[in-house]
């Protein structure tokens, strides 16, 4: 028997091994496959890409659960348990990539359909009815019964897929080739993601991606690469799409990440590709939550899922911030967080493709995974236990007693015949914490408390518990009401208004303490345990009363604050618990590396404002220029718009869930009204007079040496409303300013008015109009505000730096267009152009020449290409704007003429034969 299991091993061992060099293979095959164009953006545009599906994303693999699992195989079956572990992480890493590219490449070929994101709009009426009975459930035989006849037909079961639903030619792409996924292990984060560090290119970015290429196999490998060095507990792996320029993928792109979002829960649990992977663990796989051991990021600013203003998207996108070096100090692990809604409203502008997650702080980018893993497993594991205990405590009490009883076991302890201070204590944090909770007149948190029954995320928290959350608000609502008026009448017999007594305010849980602003105990050993009123109320066994630990209330006023705890917890919790409770059916994609996905679903950033307004600014100095630039009037009119503002986002909930509505201030016109005394007096001086900002006026266009003084008023109304709510009317700004300058403008319109004494002014009239367009264009410059793209192609900056040995100053525009390096961004996009439609490499350009009868020579709009594509040279016309961004080559024959016999047979034109 042993010889025989001996043999068996060594027949899987030479299995496994025979995969592991196919592996290898396929590794040394694909290598060198290549990177996406790095999409370089700024703030502004990054806001833009974020409605727009990306095609690279990141899968952050968590290999644990796996390790574990082999890990007590292992033990059991007496080999080596650590040496097995790392072997099943790694096979599990393969798996897991494996599985995903087999998915993308079949939805990609057609070989699967598209599974709709809006069932709104869907037309496929079986899928619809599932999804919908199926929402919010982890696990649902109907819709994995319905996925597996789509599986089974990609696989050639041969049904028409008019038979399965109604499937018709929209729900299926069509690309020929059949691996359209590039796939890489992420060893460390370096310039090919340059994208997470860089909003402009420029010689030294592309010097950095350049060198990062030539050294990529110290940056990346490929994805399902064996070797034992590659860290497969906390590993990164990088997804490109090679998307064809003729597919538009962004009007399906959210529907091919929802698919596959979709198909990895279930094809992980129905296929055999874990197994093939690994045979020996690929069983035990299936049985991992791996919805809780992966998750997909977007690659740069462009998202997996169209982000929404709803509780469900700013939960889940806050995670980014355990992403930081820092992740551990985050609003998560607060006892009563503000929530995602109030980071959005009022942390105001932040950074963004500037590594401001700190990836390249790491040596590794393995390591960078184990801190944002460690952080959000943490984060997770704090809510659930806070929710976990919680449910219990509430199913304890609501068992033992009635919300009435509770109240009469409390009323003997708050009017007693006589109180020590501590009890006053006791008493005092009592009605202090209840009326942070739970009084309605104050309403600090009430209201807040009373919505989290409506979330469906948190009823199915209390999934199998004999306590439901609405029971359980109803008796914490009667608790309340009681201990409140118990509290009232303790203020009017004045118990804590003593002579020589002062309330130790470290007894306030933990919660209460935070808002508060309370300091917590230097130790654990110095927190104040409940005073005692003689046995215990509540204990785990009756039988065992005055044992230590048996207790879990000390007396009614302990009851009352842990049931006021427990409520406090949900409250904090459903904060965020769209992103960390659940057990998701499919899993997580959270805008990582995109800070402005939730600004721009929020209304809070406005990519286009800054654009809008430079326009606006434009025709109202036209307009000022117009009315007073001509004529000698001392007057000029300047305007300015003020952005609309995001003031608050009233939540509001739908279905179970909660959205938010954008509360908005307007945009508001602000206009200054300018005295120029330079014409009447011959002395450069003016004065403002802005009735409704608080604009600080910039006179003149030029300005030289000078004094200016400004006074600037603000007024604002802030009225308490009976809810304790506030409402601030919008701040009413003046400004009143002065000055005196040695300068251009000034000058010259005393000067025009003092020699000519003509109604005309040409002078002032030329300066304001310049002045119009100098701010026009100035505006324009924004580099920040206004949406700016460049996208490098890794492969030109690595042949630009190959054939120079640097990236030539004249190359950064050309590079940073996406494509190569010659005489200019025109030849350039003529060359990039040529190979996109013949498929071949240009080896030398030319730019045609026009000579004119004089021998004068001047570039035409044409290139002279040689290549493999054909013997000879071919002649590409075409049409292109001085920066390159409009260029457009003739239709006919693609713009292109061959200077040859041969050329222009290859190309299809060489209609006389010769």
């Amino acid at each position: 028997m042993n010889n025989a299991g001996s043999m068996g091993k060594t027949v899987l061992m030479a299995v496994i091994w025979m995969m592991a060099m196919g592996a290898e293979a396929q590794t040394t095959a694909t290598s060198q496959a290549q990177l996406n164009k790095l999409r370089i953006t700024n703030r502004a545009q990054c806001a833009v890409d974020s409605e727009i599906p990306t095609e690279s994303a990141f899968i952050v693999v968590d290999g644990y659960n796996a390790g574990k699992m082999v890990y007590s195989l292992g033990k059991n079956i007496g080999s080596n348990a650590e040496t097995m572990s790392a072997e099943g992480m790694q096979q599990f890493r393969i798996a897991v990539t494996r599985l995903t590219k087999v998915i993308m490449n079949k939805l990609m070929a057609g070989q699967l359909p598209l599974l709709p994101t809006n069932l709104k709009t869907s037309s496929l009426t079986g899928y619809n009815a599932i999804a919908e009975k199926c929402q919010n459930k982890t696990y649902c035989p109907e819709l994995n019964g319905y996925l597996s006849k789509l599986w089974d037909n990609s696989e050639g079961a041969g049904l028409r897929w008019e038979s399965l639903d109604k499937f018709n030619g929209t729900h299926f792409m069509s690309m020929k080739k059949t691996d359209r996924v590039a796939c890489f292990y992420v060893k460390r984060f370096s310039a090919l993601q340059e994208q997470l560090n860089s909003v402009e290119v420029d010689k030294s970015v592309l010097l950095s991606v350049a060198q990062a290429a030539l050294a990529r196999e110290k940056y990346i490998t490929d994805c399902e690469s064996a070797d034992a060095t590659l860290d497969s507990r906390n590993s990164i792996i990088q997804l490109d799409l090679k998307i064809p320029r003729a597919v538009d993928f962004a009007s399906v792109g959210f529907d091919f990440w929802n698919s596959v979002k979709i198909y990895l829960s279930f094809a992980w649990r129905y296929s055999n590709i874990p197994l093939q992977v690994a045979p020996e663990y690929g069983q035990m796989f299936r049985s991992i939550a791996l919805e809780e051991s992966i998750m997909m990021i977007p690659n740069g600013c462009k998202s997996i899922e169209k982000p929404e203003c709803d509780a469900a998207t700013l939960s889940m996108n806050s995670i980014r911030e355990l992403a930081r070096p820092d992740g551990n100090e985050t609003e998560h692990r607060k006892e009563v967080p503000k929530g995602p809604e109030d980071d959005v409203v009022n942390r105001g502008p932040r950074d963004v493709n500037d590594d401001f997650l700190g990836t390249r702080s790491y040596e590794d980018a393995s390591d960078w995974v184990e801190n944002f893993r460690k952080n959000y497993v943490t984060a997770r594991g704090s809510m659930k236990n806070r929710v976990q205990s919680a449910i219990q405590f509430l199913n304890i009490v609501a068992g033992a007693m009635t919300p009435a009883e509770l109240g009469e076991f409390v009323k003997p302890l708050a009017f007693a015949k006589s109180y020590s201070n501590q009890h006053r204590d006791e008493l005092y944090y009592l009605c202090t914490e209840a009326r942070l909770a739970g009084d309605q007149r104050l309403d600090f948190m009430k209201t807040g408390i009373d919505k989290v029954q409506q979330l469906d995320v948190m009823q199915r928290s209390f999934q199998g518990s004999q306590v439901q959350l609405a029971d359980a608000t109803r008796y914490f609502d009667k608790v309340s009401e009681t201990v409140v008026a118990f509290c009232d009448s303790l203020e009017r017999e004045k118990i804590w208004n003593v002579a020589g007594y002062t309330v130790n305010r470290s007894g306030f849980h933990a919660w209460a303490r935070e808002l508060l602003g309370v300091a917590p105990p230097a130790t654990i050993a110095a927190d104040i345990q409940p005073m005692k009123f003689g046995a215990p109320l509540l204990v785990w066994d009756a039988t065992r009363v005055s044992d230590p630990g048996n207790s879990i209330c000390a007396s009614a006023i302990d009851c009352t604050r842990r049931l006021i705890k427990s409520m406090v917890d949900l409250y904090a919790v459903a904060k965020y618990a769209d992103a960390f409770l659940p057990v998701n059916s499919t899993v997580s994609t959270p805008d990582v590396f995109n800070p402005y996905a939730d600004l721009k679903a929020c209304k809070v950033y406005d990519p286009w404002y800054q654009t809008r307004r430079a326009n606006k600014r434009l025709m109202a100095d036209l307009a000022s220029t117009a009315l007073f630039g001509w004529n000698a009037l001392p007057l000029y009119v300047d305007v300015d718009f003020r952005p609309p503002k995001v003031t608050s986002l009233n939540a509001m909930i739908k279905n179970g869930a909660v959205k938010f509505d954008p509360k908005i201030q307007k945009e508001k016109m602000e206009m200054a009204l300018l005295a120029d005394f330079g014409p009447l007096l011959g002395a450069p001086c003016a004065v403002s007079i802005a009735p409704n900002s608080a604009k600080d006026f910039s006179f003149y266009a030029f300005n030289g040496i000078s004094v200016n003084y400004c006074k600037i008023r603000d007024s604002g109304t802030t009225i308490g409303e009976s809810n304790g709510g506030l409402q601030t009317s919008p701040t009413v700004s003046k400004s009143y300013c002065g000055g005196c300058s040695i300068n251009f403008v000034g000058v010259a319109g005393g000067a025009a008015v003092s020699t000519g004494g003509l109604p005309l002014n040409p002078i002032k009239l030329g300066v304001y109009l310049f002045r119009s367009i100098h701010r026009y264009i100035t505006a324009k410059k924004d580099k920040v505000n206004i949406p700016r793209l460049q996208e490098v192609d890794v492969n030109r900056v690595v042949e630009t730096y190959k054939k120079y040995g640097t990236i030539p100053d004249h190359c950064v525009d050309q590079l940073a267009a996406g494509v190569g390096c010659y005489q200019n961004v025109c030849a350039a996009k003529a060359a990039d152009y040529f190979e996109r439609y013949t498929g071949k490499k240009v080896k030398h350009l030319e730019l045609e020449e026009l000579t004119d009868a004089n021998g004068n020579t001047t570039p035409s709009s044409a290139v002279i290409i040689q290549s493999d594509y054909c013997d000879g040279k071919v002649r590409v016309k075409y049409s292109c704007s001085e920066d390159g961004k409009k260029f457009k080559t003739y239709e006919k024959f693609g713009g292109m003429y061959g200077m040859s016999k041969d050329c222009r047979q290859t190309i299809g034109h060489n209609f006389w034969g010769f």
